[in-house]
């Protein structure tokens, strides 16, 4: 059995993905996606803007585990509100002064400035991410948890990544369950349904507390980016690249 590079799989899989959707200008912009920036650290992470949002997403790579022959990995997604967001106020003191520190925070991106990323790594946390990669950089389950309301722009970002997931492998996922465990909501998509059972023995995941989510517009959106008819724009990357 060969063992998979978690962080390489996790780059190409996420660059992949973002790149195959830039060459695409009328997805992209249908998408909201407005651009994606790589963090050049040890750990896989990304930045991340969208057109109606008016903060950014960090997404990180910060676990990751085999599980027979594929990989899983769990990433971190933070966000970073703009001040004139009312999410803003929810924020601790010590969250809005680093966000209001010009030495410490690009207020023209929204990001962290590079010597300062440790000091936001482990705050604005949204929502954690999971990838199941099998040996041909494939995803095979996807899921997400947060305990954000609906109305947060943690489920903007969420939209994107699957819509973009799907978009470019042409594939969708088979089935979606839910796990609760008091506020936190976990939604699993499974690809593949061998690799979903070898994921919830791997985690021993009670089967009784997993069922299945009643279609909306959200999964039917998703379903849809898998089937999207697209011509590759002729001036190269869209404009949305960052």
């Amino acid at each position: 059995m060969s063992v998979i590079d978690a962080y390489s799989a996790t780059r190409n899989l996420i660059e992949n993905t973002f790149s195959y959707l830039t060459w695409h200008e009328d997805v992209c912009e249908q998408s909201g996606f407005k651009g994606i920036s790589q963090v050049f650290q040890e750990d896989p992470a990304w930045y991340f803007w969208l057109n109606q949002v008016p903060g950014a997403f960090l997404l990180r790579l910060h676990a990751e585990e085999p599980i027979a022959d594929n990989q899983y990995v769990s990433l971190s997604l933070h966000y970073f509100p703009a001040a004139e967001e009312q999410i803003f106020q929810d924020l601790s003191a010590g969250e809005k002064w680093l966000l209001s520190d010009e030495s410490i925070f690009d207020q023209e991106t929204n990001t962290p400035e590079f010597e300062a990323y440790e000091q936001f790594v482990s705050l604005f946390v949204v929502a954690e991410i999971g990838f199941v990669i099998d040996q041909d950089n494939h995803l095979q389950v996807l899921l997400y948890s947060s305990e954000k309301g609906e109305n947060h722009p943690v489920y903007e970002f969420i939209d994107l990544l699957i819509s973009a997931l799907n978009f470019q492998s042409k594939q969708h996922h088979k089935d979606v369950f839910i796990l609760q465990d008091g506020l936190i909501n976990t939604s699993f998509l499974s690809y593949s349904e061998p690799v979903f059972q070898q994921f919830i023995d791997a985690f021993e995941l009670d089967s009784e507390l997993r069922e299945a989510i009643i279609p909306n517009n959200r999964l039917n959106k998703w379903l849809r980016a898998a089937h999207i008819d697209a011509v590759c724009s002729v001036n190269g990357a869209c404009s949305c690249s960052h």
